[in-house]
């Protein structure tokens, strides 16, 4: 069974709890408008050209190839889209694991890791089968059987959830929520544990807080809901892809955070700030 990678990021601490390795699928149905992964919203195996990393020596042949990547020194071209077989990534990820300690382990995220679902699954068993614990990282856009094959190998969901209003959602998203919302009650009825993200984006969400906490209020396991600060860090990488940028251009402060924050918490419901937080 073999997926396609948009990276493997190691030593992390904003995807669950202790040190993980994150591993970025590529691909994703949803087109947020300030999606910081832009390398990983394609299927497809991408190039990117990082200009300001390029020192003009020749090695890349004036190519801007997968092949003028591994000649590049400097890391100018950088290759998004690597083929690896489940097995073969659980066993190269296990080396991590004297690492991990008790609670860490490894993030599948994305892109959307339930977009490869079968790879998904393939690779958090492996993980699973070795005693490595496994942590689901995703928007909810998938079939409802993906994610009744991935419970018996995930230790936690951590579960996006950008909009309570469908008409905000498809504006901001490319897509509707209702099979997100519905996936996330699922999660709930079957005892998963869950930790929400709300990636908190000025202008576009933030009105959605209060919405979102009466949906919240009515399910069980949630266990944190962790309020993001958008940022506009991955604009070089839209340009190194050649891809068209959206990112909103205000970015959202701390004390916005910290006001959607009292919101949750005025509903009793277990909010942080994730940027204080990470």
């Amino acid at each position: 069974m073999k997926g396609r990678i948009s990276g493997i990021k190691r030593m992390e601490i904003h995807d669950g709890e202790g040190l993980r390795t994150t591993v970025f699928f590529k691909g994703c149905p949803l087109r947020c408008l300030w999606c910081h992964n832009p390398e990983s919203l394609s299927f497809e195996r991408q190039v990117a050209y990082f200009k300001g990393k390029c020192i003009s020596c020749g090695a890349c042949r004036g190519e801007q190839s997968a092949e003028a990547a591994e000649r590049c020194p400097t890391g100018a071209l950088w290759v998004y889209g690597m083929e690896y077989e489940a097995e073969a990534l659980a066993a190269l990820l296990s080396a991590d694991a004297p690492f991990f300690g008790e609670k860490g382990g490894v993030t599948l995220s994305g892109g959307e890791c339930l977009a490869q679902p079968e790879f998904a699954v393939a690779l958090a068993k492996a993980l699973f089968d070795r005693g490595i614990g496994v942590y689901i990282d995703t928007c909810g856009h998938a079939k409802r059987e993906v994610l009744e094959n991935l419970i018996p190998y995930t230790e936690k969901f951590l579960y996006d959830v950008k909009a309570m209003d469908e008409a905000v959602h498809l504006r901001c998203t490319g897509k509707g929520n209702a099979r997100i919302l519905e996936n996330l009650s699922f999660l709930c009825e079957r005892g998963c544990r869950v930790e929400i993200r709300y990636p908190l984006v000025k202008g576009y969400n933030d009105g959605e807080c209060e919405k979102i906490a009466e949906f919240l209020l009515g399910l069980k396991g949630i266990e944190k809901i962790k309020v993001l600060q958008y940022h506009s860090f991955a604009a070089s990488r839209y340009e190194a892809l050649e891809m068209p940028c959206h990112l909103p251009s205000e970015e959202t402060l701390l004390e916005d955070v910290e006001r959607a924050v009292a919101v949750f918490k005025s509903f009793g419901l277990p909010a942080v700030n994730g940027a204080k937080e990470d």
